[in-house]
């Protein structure tokens, strides 16, 4: 079941990288909950598919050319660890940004993603798991 798991969050952040938030939603559970990282200015979960829809609008308001990249995924019995890099432009300007972010991705039921938390880091992301590879 965990390799099953490891390529649902695979196919959730390929969909999000190709098709956007709409093609990725299929993929996360209506009631998902999405926990962005401290360093956001926003720091609540956003909940459901209409918290996903607003939290990629922000995204979208304020950086221009967004994308992740996948570095490493790996899974236990009951969640998943993605190393990720996103890339982005700040709006309307040619300053680029690169931020390398660790996602927890947990309650993975019937073929959905539940839970997403998202920390600064590859090693926070462990550390919070309570995973050591």
């Amino acid at each position: 079941m965990a390799a099953e798991n490891a390529e649902l969050v695979r196919k959730a952040l390929q969909a999000f990288a190709t098709g956007g938030v709409e093609a990725a939603l299929p993929l996360l559970s209506p009631s998902v909950a999405w926990y962005p990282t401290d360093r956001w200015l926003d720091a609540r979960a956003y909940q459901g598919h209409d918290g996903i829809r607003e939290l990629a609008t922000a995204f979208s308001d304020n950086f221009d050319d967004w994308s992740r990249e996948v570095h490493d995924i790996r899974e236990t019995q009951e969640l998943v660890v993605a190393s990720v890099t996103m890339t982005a432009r700040i709006k309307n300007s040619d300053s680029p940004i690169s931020q390398a972010l660790g996602l927890v991705v947990s309650e993975l039921h019937d073929g959905a993603i539940g839970e997403v938390r998202v920390f600064p880091s590859w090693q926070e992301a462990l550390k919070a798991a309570g995973v050591t590879w």
